[in-house]
C-alpha cells in the first residue's frame, strides 16, 4: 500500500488548499531518467550528482571488463532514484520552509484528499458549518505508524 505525505506552504494553515501531496510509490519516469526527473523536481544537487555519476559509468564501461559492474551501479542508481525519489522532493520542500502536516496509507489520490480533509476537519473549528466528506467505510485509520521511502526517518533519530 502506498502512502502519501501531506506537506502545507510556510505559514499556512492545516487546512490551506495549496498543501501538496506526495506518493511514495516507485516512479518509472524517475527510474528511466534519473537525472533529468530529479532536475525537473527542482532538486539541483541531487540531479547534477546523478548526471555526474551517470556520465563516469558510462565512460568505465566502455571497458569489456568493467562493462557488469557499470551496468549494476547504473540499475542501483535507477532504483534508488525511482523509490527514493519522492522522499527527495519531500525533503526538499521541507528545507523551504514546508510542514508536514500528515502521512495518510492509501493508494488513491482521491482517497488520501478526503482522509485529510476528514483529518483536518476533526481539528477546524466548530462554528464554521463546514462539514468534511464521509468516508467509505474501509478507510478506518489503523493503529500502525505509516513509513515513507526505505528509510523512515521523521521524528526518529
Amino acid at each position: 500500500m502506498a502512502s502519501y505525505l501531506v506537506l502545507t506552504p510556510p505559514a499556512a494553515l492545516r487546512n490551506d488548499e495549496d498543501a501538496r501531496f506526495i506518493a511514495d510509490k516507485f516512479s518509472w519516469i524517475a527510474f528511466l531518467f534519473p537525472a533529468i526527473w530529479l532536475l525537473f523536481k527542482r532538486q539541483w544537487i541531487a540531479g547534477i550528482a546523478v548526471a555526474i555519476l551517470q556520465l563516469i559509468v558510462t565512460t568505465l564501461t566502455s571497458e569489456p571488463r568493467a562493462m557488469l559492474a557499470g551496468l549494476l551501479v547504473e540499475l542501483a542508481l535507477r532504483l534508488l532514484v525511482a523509490l527514493e525519489g519522492p522522499a527527495f522532493v519531500a525533503r526538499g520542500l521541507e528545507a523551504d520552509g514546508w510542514t508536514l502536516q500528515s502521512i495518510i496509507a492509501t493508494d488513491d489520490l482521491a482517497l488520501a484528499e478526503m482522509i485529510y480533509e476528514q483529518e483536518t476537519a476533526a481539528h477546524a473549528p466548530e462554528d464554521t458549518g463546514w462539514q468534511p466528506p464521509a468516508l467509505p467505510q474501509a478507510t478506518a485509520k489503523s493503529e500502525g505508524r505509516t513509513a515513507f521511502g526505505l528509510f523512515e526517518n521523521y521524528g526518529e533519530r
